[in-house]
């Protein structure tokens, strides 16, 4: 098996985003199974989250600093 790099702009870098970690369903059973997938600012780069660490980026301004981005992106 070979690796492949996929730079923005290449075909399929935006699905390869989207796909979650390989550790998700660990993240998963930390938390009874509670869980969710963010966005993380700056990369843009899904990452699964117990309920805790959800609500620390819900309020702690990593959704709202994502938020941000995007805003930024359609503006662009």
């Amino acid at each position: 098996m070979s690796d492949i790099l996929y730079l923005p702009g290449d075909p399929g870098f935006n699905e390869t985003l989207l796909t979650p970690r390989p550790d998700w369903r660990h993240v998963a059973a930390k938390d009874g199974d509670t869980y969710a997938f963010v966005f993380e600012p700056g990369s843009g780069i899904a990452r699964p989250v117990t309920q805790t660490e959800l609500d620390e980026y819900l309020e702690g301004g990593e959704y709202d600093e994502r938020l941000d981005e995007i805003e930024a992106d359609d503006l662009a």
